[in-house]
């Protein structure tokens, strides 16, 4: 299986905060559920983080967790990861890459 970040992600919250989301795709047969943690979003010398995490069931792969930062960010190019863990359905677990490059859209009003 392959955590995924949507390409594009708004900010929110005066631009202190990304709402980041994203498909888990490519699941193998025996995968039931994915544990995205620890998300990051830089841009420059910003770092937004969360402390949170949540779990994606393989019927229902679609995740979202807000990320923040005590500093501003931008609208444009930045880079995305998380530690993500998949649990098979016999219980044991495997690590998987969850890295990409984003763009940070402006926050609506």
């Amino acid at each position: 299986m392959n955590a995924n970040f949507d390409g594009r992600l708004n900010l929110t919250n005066g631009r202190l905060t990304v709402a980041a989301r994203g498909p888990c795709i490519d699941w193998l047969p025996d995968d039931r559920s994915a544990e995205i943690k620890d998300v990051t979003i830089t841009q420059g010398g910003v770092v937004a983080t969360t402390g949170g995490s949540t779990t994606v069931q393989k019927a229902a792969p679609v995740w979202a967790l807000d990320v923040s930062s005590s500093s501003q960010l931008n609208p444009g190019r930045a880079d995305a990861w998380a530690h993500v863990t998949v649990t098979k359905i016999d219980g044991s677990t495997y690590p998987t890459p969850c890295y990409f490059d984003v763009v940070l859209l402006p926050a609506t009003p």
